[in-house]
């Protein structure tokens, strides 16, 4: 029986995975009984086997006794969380052993259960833990691909050194669209984690709600800005009026967090007429150039004087030198940060011109630095 031969049940491939690891083959096979209507199940009744197979496949839950011989199921979650970081782990106990649990869960177990186990608790534990499992394994597929796309795109620009125009979006599109999606991927995995802790529903579930009102928000500007990439010829025929204060707000919340650091004041009714996405460009560009270079505070102000409407973003920051500051106004600027693309004040400028501004930029070393442009006021 201990060297009893791997079980693999015919299942469709659309099932989630789950893998059984018990040396005992009465609970090992009933288990595999149980679940085998809704899952792809396979069983092992050593640790060691367990952890061969969970190197070379995929499981959405594994299901593991904790007291067996050779390796116990303490021993075996600790090497299998070094392999999988994201399948679901359930323990078995058939000894109730508090304080066996309590070690297990320190290790990264989702849930422990006693033997004998109900069968309608061990049918629910595990497709409740399948599911989250599988979408931690999308959103960390994801996370993967998007930083091995943007790292690819950020050497080849640093290589080439090319000039970027408006209308040359690749290069744009990721560097734009970088920022927001590791915001939604925040916001994401802060969601999954007031799910796990909720108790009695209403607070947490308030909470639940408004980040999922800032991911639809930010989900929105990434979906902007790639068809603007798409159709970057197109985008300015799309203008609306709209407010730029709330604007400059709506900035601040979704793709800063509400940072303490950002402020932002001004006129009421200061409106303009142009690409709502496109000047929230400009806006996430500044603050977040402000904030790496090590401002404590940044202050955005939009004014109305005349017929025109001043937005001018200014910081406490370590300012800029005479010569950066004419290369910023007059040509393609590469970057003067380590981690930077150099993309983010040519695009500004840009946007700025397409809705009949100019950019200005007025700065002292150690003293900070002012963006300044004037936008013609939207006639009602």
């Amino acid at each position: 029986m201990l060297d009893a031969p791997l079980t693999s049940p015919s299942a469709t491939a659309t099932r989630p995975k789950v893998l059984v690891i018990d040396d005992e083959l009465g609970p090992r096979e009933s288990m595999s009984y149980l679940l085998q209507d809704e899952f792809a199940v396979q069983t092992v009744d050593r640790v060691d086997r367990g952890l061969e197979l969970i190197a070379r496949e995929s499981f959405a839950v594994v299901v593991m006794d904790i007291r067996m011989p050779q390796k116990n199921g303490i021993q075996g979650l600790e090497e299998l969380r070094k392999i999988d970081m994201d399948v679901a782990v359930i323990m078995m106990t058939g000894y109730g052993a508090l304080a066996s649990a309590q070690a297990a869960m320190s290790l990264g177990a989702n849930e422990y259960l006693k033997k004998p186990f109900d069968v309608d608790v061990l049918q629910q534990t595990v497709r409740r833990h399948a599911g989250e499992a599988l979408e931690r394994k999308k959103r960390s597929a994801l996370l993967k691909q998007l930083e091995g796309m943007y790292e690819s795109v950020k050497m080849e620009q640093k290589k080439h050194q090319m000039q970027v125009g408006y209308g040359q979006a690749a290069a744009e599109m990721v560097h734009d669209i970088c920022n927001p999606l590791v915001v939604t991927i925040g916001y994401s995995n802060m969601l999954l984690d007031e799910a796990r802790h909720m108790s009695d529903g209403s607070p947490s579930m308030a909470r639940i709600l408004h980040y999922a009102e800032r991911l639809e928000n930010c989900s929105s500007f990434c979906l902007h800005l790639a068809e603007s990439w798409r159709q970057s010829s197109r985008h300015i025929s799309k203008s609306e009026t709209f407010d730029l204060r709330a604007a400059a707000r709506e900035t601040r919340s979704v793709l800063f967090f509400d940072s303490p650091r950002i402020e932002v004041e001004g006129d009421e009714g200061a409106r303009i007429v142009g690409v709502r996405f496109e000047i929230m460009r400009v806006l996430q560009n500044l603050l977040k150039n402000s904030l790496e270079a090590g401002a404590t505070r940044v202050a955005v102000s939009v004014q109305k004087k005349a017929h025109l409407v001043v937005l001018a973003i200014s910081d406490n920051g370590a300012g800029l030198p005479p010569e950066t500051m004419a290369v910023i106004l007059k040509k393609p600027v590469a970057s003067t940060k380590a981690h930077g693309t150099g993309l983010g004040l040519t695009i500004c400028r840009h946007i700025a011109a397409a809705h009949h501004a100019e950019m200005k930029v007025d700065s002292r070393p150690g003293g900070g630095t002012v963006f300044t442009f004037e936008f013609p006021l939207a006639t009602d």
